[in-house]
């Protein structure tokens, strides 16, 4: 048995040190020796699933060149390259367990039961405990049977469920060998889109450490009522991928046997072409390639006869942009053995960005606590809120228009846009976690390169109990020495410390508070939004953290009437307002201090903050848009002046920055620099944003969905047609986005190295210990005073 083996391949992503792994370890990476090939680009070197452009290096030495119909154009998502994340149609949908090719339909293990990868002989399975969940997708309902081949090791029953509707228990001989069962479901139990599998068993045997029910090696999906087996053999990835020599050219491709097909779900670019190379092994096999978009007709993008020498397609999707579809390739009749799938790929015009005139010498990192995005015009051109000198910045450089918080509250969010790593890898999730010294944060980095790095924070949380004093030549917490935490002390000894230290290039990091409770903005702003002098409701601004907390006890402690509802929002709007005069201050000061202009400022938040919207208030308790969705702003030199529509993540913070500067990146570091969006372009890979909410809740969002986590159940969301999320869709609504959030997702969840998490061998990520802070009285009494009850 092993862990994520099969993923993490050894110490280098692409190549095992055999001299500290299992036997087992080995057989395993040797299996999966076909991805290992192909993700590392056929040679044993490390490479992206997404590659970079369409003129990348071949598969192997020697190897064809790159067609020259793929000249001048980007490669946004290599197909062969993430041919685990394709749904394979080989006689039935076909999962195969033990392999990467699994994490897609059991949500990389998140809740869903599954244990370890491992290997006998050829045979690779996974094991299970008590319960194993699958999430597989069907076009039509009609009558299915499932057979799965497995291993009984702590049970002899296995009782098998279809969308919560329980079907037979499979009798099974414990410690018997593998074997195929067959299941029938009838068409009433299967539905349109997902279907969700739900396996019981009967007892476990303890392996290890674990409890483990049964090991399986695969499941196949078929339509129709059971067939016999006889003359189907399961498809093997060690002969699906790897490289393919047609006429003298070696390509990186899939093979495909008659009557199978492969479908990748993907984001639709502008101007994106599909390009792939088709060939046949064995004589000429009939092929199409076609395109179901969400929520559109299925279109055939092409048909022919693949023969024995590569023919190049480069086929046009525009038509199709700003959808996410699904592509697939269907291997028909002819007399050939296999189709050929060659240098698959989505591809974009590629634009050249010339290097910056000139680069920042300074950043300022502003993190505007609990400011969530619509409640600014830049993001919300309705707001009634005050913000010129935001709206002012934001003209002048470039606004990230769906950018999303790792979390809903503020330590492991701030963890994340300082580190660039995501919580599950930094551990500040909970609220006793302590950001570990092992974790690189951005002010380590940049002292290493010669910055003087200052910090300036009001919240208790991000402070030296909790790690967040790594890395500065001065910090400070205005929370943890008991001084005012006003925006204007904060930005007012910022200042200070620019005045006198702007000899060498800088980082400086502000933290405010406002508008975090207690929300109390001076009263003549507070008179802007709401005037009344005779208001004699519960809500007083100090007493506003307590007010909220109890507000959102279960059942509420505290409810407010509409004029409370109305002095709270005025309250929160009169700080946001306040906060913007001092920014304004502020930035008149970098001015007459002669660092304005080659300063680069970035200004975020972690989080945003609930009215009532879904029945709560406040923060850390839900995953909606009004918790996650944060500003985004950019300015400064190498920024220009541009809106950004695409998903990203404050994740990505920390490598942004240092794409900007110039100056090389952190080790390890999850995020992505953003600089291509800033000119127009698009990084490789799919425009996601994942989120978590402690180990409760999961969420990935592409920008129109997004799909939601709650331990088994999902839901889905339009924020197209419902921006405030009131509309909970049935998963049979969108099948294609479903299909592709919930394959994304998955493959996250279970990533070995989130850095490399599209990959199928990834290699081993970066491993952090967790630690502990001492939670004193003192440290709870300030934490207290800022609505942190627990």
């Amino acid at each position: 048995m092993l862990g994520r083996a099969g993923r993490a391949g050894g110490a280098s992503p692409c190549v095992a040190d055999v001299t500290e792994v299992s036997m087992a370890r080995v057989a395993v990476i040797s299996w999966i020796g076909a991805w290992a090939l192909v993700a590392c680009g056929g040679n044993g070197e490390s490479g992206s699933a997404t590659g970079s452009a369409a003129t990348g290096s071949a598969a192997s030495p020697g190897a064809a060149p790159t067609p020259a119909e793929f000249e001048g154009l980007s490669t946004v998502q290599d197909l062969v390259r993430t041919a685990h994340l394709a749904d394979l149609d080989d006689g039935g949908l076909f999962i195969d367990f033990g392999t990467p090719q699994r994490d897609k339909y059991t949500t990389g293990d998140w809740k869903t039961g599954w244990i370890e990868d491992g290997v006998e002989g050829e045979t690779t399975f996974t094991t299970v405990g008590a319960t194993g969940r699958v999430y597989f997708h069907v076009d039509e309902p009609g009558p299915l049977t499932l057979r799965f081949r497995v291993r009984p090791i702590g049970t002899a029953n296995m009782m098998v469920f279809v969308n919560n509707r329980q079907l037979e228990t499979v009798r099974m001989q414990p410690g018997a060998a593998f074997r195929d069962h067959d299941v029938a479901v009838p068409a009433e139990a299967v539905q349109r889109g997902e279907n969700y599998l739900l396996l019981r068993f009967g007892g476990t045997t303890r392996v290890g450490d674990r409890d483990v029910a049964v090991a399986m090696d695969w499941l196949r999906v078929v339509r129709g009522a059971p067939t016999s087996a006889e003359g189907w053999e399961p498809p093997t990835w060690g002969t699906l991928l790897g490289d393919a020599a047609l006429g003298g050219s070696t390509r990186r491709a899939m093979r495909l046997r008659r009557g199978a097909s492969a479908s990748w779900y993907v984001q639709v670019p502008a101007d994106g072409k599909l390009g792939l190379l088709l060939g046949a092994e064995g004589g000429p096999i009939d092929a199409r390639v076609t395109l179901v978009p969400e929520g559109a007709e299925s279109a055939e993008l092409w048909s022919g006869r693949a023969t024995g020498a590569w023919q190049v397609q480069l086929l046009d999707l525009s038509a199709h942009a700003g959808r996410i579809a699904r592509i697939g390739v269907h291997a028909a009749g002819g007399t050939g053995s296999r189709l050929l799938v060659g240098d698959a790929r989505v591809l974009v015009p590629a634009r050249t960005v010339a290097a910056p005139a000139r680069r920042p010498r300074n950043v300022v990192l502003l993190v505007i606590d609990t400011l969530r995005a619509d409640k600014l015009r830049p993001w919300n051109p309705r707001s009634r809120v005050r913000t010129p000198v935001l709206d002012r910045l934001a003209a002048e450089g470039a606004v990230f228009e769906r950018a999303h918080a790792p979390e809903n509250w503020t330590k492991p969010s701030v963890a994340s846009i300082l580190s660039g790593l995501h919580p599950a890898t930094h551990g500040a999730k909970t609220s006793e976690a302590r950001l570990p010294a092992s974790v690189l944060l951005l002010s380590e980095h940049l002292r290493a390169q010669g910055f003087g790095t200052a910090s300036f924070i009001a919240n208790g949380y991000v402070s030296d109990r909790f790690g967040f004093d790594q890395g500065w030549d001065h910090y400070f917490n205005y929370i943890r020495s008991n001084r005012p935490t006003e925006a204007e002390h904060l930005f007012r000894d910022a200042a200070a410390w620019i005045e006198q230290n702007r000899g060498k290039p800088f980082f400086v990091f502000i933290q405010t508070i406002d508008p975090h409770v207690p929300y109390d903005p001076p009263a003549d702003i507070l008179a802007h939004y709401d005037p009344r002098t005779d208001y004699a409701g519960q809500v007083r601004p100090r007493l506003t953290p307590d007010l909220l907390e109890r507000a959102k006890r279960n059942p509420p402690a505290v409810t407010f009437d509409a004029s409370d509802r109305r002095r709270l929002e005025a309250l929160y709007d009169g700080e946001i307002d306040y906060h913007d005069r001092e920014l304004g201050r502020f930035v008149e000061r970098l001015q007459a201090l002669g660092v304005w202009d080659e300063t680069l400022i970035v200004i975020t938040s972690d989080h945003g903050e609930e009215f009532g919207e879904h029945g709560s208030w406040g923060h850390g308790h839900s995953v909606y848009e009004e918790m996650l969705h944060v500003p985004f702003l950019w300015r400064g030199p190498g920024v220009p002046a541009v809106r950004v529509p695409h998903v990203v993540g404050t994740v990505d913070t920390a490598p942004t920055i240092l794409a900007l500067l110039g100056q090389p990146p952190m080790p390890d570091v999850e995020g992505r620099s953003l600089v291509d969006f800033l000119h127009g372009g698009l990084p490789p890979g799919p425009r996601l944003s994942f989120s978590d909410f402690l180990d409760d809740r999961r969420v990935a969002n592409e920008g129109r969905f997004k799909l939601v986590l709650r331990g088994v159940n999902p839901t889905l969301f339009d924020l197209q047609t419902d921006p405030g999320e009131q509309r909970e869709l049935p998963v049979g609504r969108h099948p294609i986005a479903m299909r592709f959030l919930r394959i994304h997702l998955g493959q996250f969840l279970g990533a070995t190295n989130r850095a490399r998490w599209l990959d199928a061998v990834q290699g081993q990520g970066r491993a952090v210990a967790t630690e502990a802070a001492e939670m004193d009285p003192e440290i709870r009494r300030q934490l207290g005073a800022l609505g942190y009850a627990n």
